[in-house]
């Protein structure tokens, strides 16, 4: 799965993280604001310099390992990881919802896209006019869950609830046929991602 694990320390360690949507608002029902997601943590690892090691998208939280090398990105934290691809990731979502469009001012991918994820031909943003939805006055709910992994049993059995949660969700029977999440590239279905996770090699 993992071609080899961080050493685990007080300072070193893989962070599980779930945020929600405020209310628990299904935003993420909609294909394009998942895609905004992933497109934030697409553009925030690259330029903050933290690994996506899993992720799952449900209709109204996000579930995610992060990890970075503490002695490379000493001034890294999970609180800020997380105030800027939620606070990106609202406007976007918020602007989307209103116009029905995305605004290439606020896109990572006006920035230079990276080369690990890419929006495929089914969801170019194309103009599609005024969306008829009434846009909500916050996206997500304030803070998030951080919980700390310091072994590799405890990544598998966080990984395993991650890919397991839209078949409890009713969302899908099997978790390979579920789009917004990392099983099928873990276990090397898909070759060609939506959002390509990160392989620690340490």
């Amino acid at each position: 799965m993992f071609r080899s694990l961080p050493k685990f320390n007080e300072q070193n360690y893989i962070h599980f993280i779930t945020t929600k949507t405020f209310h628990k608002y299904p935003y993420f029902g909609d294909s394009r604001c998942c895609l905004i997601l992933l497109e934030e943590l697409d553009f925030y690892r690259k330029h903050l310099g933290f690994k996506v090691l899993g992720y799952v998208i449900l209709l109204d939280h996000l579930h995610c390992l992060i990890f970075w090398d503490v002695e490379e990105y000493p001034e890294l934290t999970i609180s800020k990881i997380m105030q800027v691809v939620k606070s990106h990731s609202a406007k976007e979502i918020s602007y989307y919802i209103q116009t029905g469009r995305r605004k290439p001012s606020l896109s990572p991918y006006s920035r230079g896209a990276s080369e690990g994820s890419h929006p495929p031909n089914s969801y170019e943003w194309e103009n599609k006019g005024k969306v008829h939805t009434k846009p909500k006055a916050q996206i997500w709910q304030p803070g998030f869950y951080d919980f700390n992994i310091y072994s590799e049993k405890k990544l598998i059995e966080k990984l395993n609830y991650i890919h397991n949660n839209p078949i409890t969700a009713g969302l899908c029977e099997n978790p390979e046929n579920y789009q917004w999440s990392s099983y099928s590239q873990i276990m090397e279905i898909e070759k060609n991602p939506i959002f390509k996770i990160d392989f620690l090699e340490i």
